[in-house]
């Protein structure tokens, strides 16, 4: 999936908030597996993964989900269960 804008690249601002790259309403991280992913405010994540054919939903309400380094923890998360996934 591709970011709709320059600026939307991932780690395009050098901001911890914008680690990841945005287009077309979806989150997009760095890396070469098509992965895209919504989030919701509070800790929600639906993580897709088509290469690996894997979806992971997580509900719950995190109150430190504004954490440094929040949503690069879930990714690296998300992407370890993916790999484990046969």
């Amino acid at each position: 999936m591709d970011v709709s804008a320059e600026y939307s690249k991932p780690g395009a601002n050098q901001d911890d908030y914008n680690a990841i790259g945005y287009g077309y309403q979806r989150w997009v991280p760095e890396g070469d597996q098509g992965e895209f992913m919504a989030i919701g405010v509070y800790g929600q994540w639906i993580y897709v993964n088509p290469q690996k054919q894997v979806i992971i939903v997580k509900t719950n309400a995190d109150p430190d989900f504004m954490s440094k380094g929040y949503e690069q923890k879930h990714i690296e998360f998300f992407r370890a269960i993916a790999d484990g996934i046969l």
